[in-house]
């Protein structure tokens, strides 16, 4: 199965921690699937915005 647009950019990103890995990969996925969209609408609750930004 061949790699999503979100692992391909994020290939070659290592943040030091596998969980801000992922983190980053969830946010850039969400913020795909709604593009010029705001942080709160784009992550759709409180608790993903606020993990967006504190990335």
């Amino acid at each position: 199965m061949g790699q999503t647009w979100v692992e391909t950019e994020t290939a070659g990103c290592d943040l030091g921690d596998a969980r801000l890995n992922r983190r980053l990969e969830g946010m850039l996925e969400a913020l795909g699937e709604r593009p010029g969209k705001s942080l709160p609408t784009a992550f759709q609750d409180w608790s993903n915005t606020k993990a967006a930004t504190r990335l």
